[in-house]
């Protein structure tokens, strides 16, 4: 398994098909089984303490993506999805989200933690149009990492494969992470220490809105 950064071979990625085999998501990453692999009786505990105290990630954040008329439809954001799943440290739970390549593809693999020891493991595909162009690709790596934080805590927010059933309406060529706020407030930015203002105050955990800070310091040094 090696790691985004590493030196890895240039990958054919024009596919968009996942490998053909069965994934074991409580095994360690790359693992493949036909039978799963029991969860931790330590962690498993600790997530029902967690999900005894029902959480949920708010849909505060707009897509641009759907629409009806001139309202966009909300989703839960990467932000939302971390705070939300950060809660379950009052359980000896924590988390970590690593890039990993693997037969062809990237994955996002999200690993769950037990002060014991004990690990619950997932990985979810990066899909990308233009995986050499950074602001798809990070825009990618930023929708993957939420369904997957959201699915490995089994974390409740709408149902978005049902969004176009309810009469919203698609643009047709659609960032993977929509713009917020945020990004226009960074665009805007005049000087340094606004900028250094904003961040202070927003404190992104979302890669691509982190990589956009970093290239507007670099246009107003």
């Amino acid at each position: 398994m090696q790691q985004l950064g590493n030196i890895i071979p240039k990958p054919k990625l024009g596919s968009s098909v996942a490998p053909n085999k069965t994934e074991d998501h409580t095994a360690p990453i790359g693992h493949t089984s036909s039978k799963p692999i029991g969860v931790g009786s330590q962690l498993a505990k600790a997530l029902i303490s967690f999900h005894k105290t029902r959480p949920f990630a708010e849909e505060k954040a707009e897509n641009s993506f759907f629409k009806k008329g001139n309202k966009s439809s909300t989703y839960a954001s990467l932000e939302e999805a971390i705070t939300v799943c950060r809660k379950a440290v009052d359980f000896d739970l924590t988390f970590t989200q690593n890039i990993n390549f693997e037969d062809g593809e990237y994955f996002v693999s999200t690993i769950i933690m037990h002060s014991s020891g004990e690990t619950l493991s997932d990985r979810t595909p990066i899909k990308c149009k233009d995986y050499n162009d950074p602001h798809k690709f990070f825009g990618s790596v930023s929708y993957a990492r939420r369904y997957s934080i959201l699915s490995s805590f089994s974390i409740p927010t709408a149902d978005n494969d049902g969004i176009s059933a309810m009469g919203w309406d698609q643009d047709d060529d659609p960032d993977p992470e929509p713009k917020s706020d945020l990004n226009s407030l960074i665009d805007n930015a005049k000087s340094q220490k606004e900028l250094t203002d904003l961040y202070v105050k927003h404190k992104p955990t979302d890669d691509k809105i982190i990589q956009k800070f970093k290239t507007k310091k670099g246009e107003l040094n």
